[in-house]
């Protein structure tokens, strides 16, 4: 019987799961959208209110880049 020293990291519970990298989107996604709810209601300062909500869409963006449903 061969044996083979191939590395498996779920075995190991180095990576995460499909199961919990999902469960994360979803935290991931709630997250975003608070930070953004709180970027729209800042008052009197518009040209911040604009930045963070840019800043949260390119977050956004480049977590879809990398796989995840947010």
């Amino acid at each position: 019987m061969a044996t083979t020293d191939a590395h498996d990291p779920y075995i190991d519970g180095s990576e995460e799961t499909r199961e919990e990298f999902t469960a994360n989107d979803f935290r991931i996604t709630r997250a975003l959208d608070s930070l953004l709810i709180s970027a729209r209601a800042i008052r009197g300062d518009d040209v911040a209110a604009a930045d963070i909500a840019a800043r949260l869409h390119t977050l956004r963006h480049l977590l879809k880049q990398v796989g995840h449903d947010v």
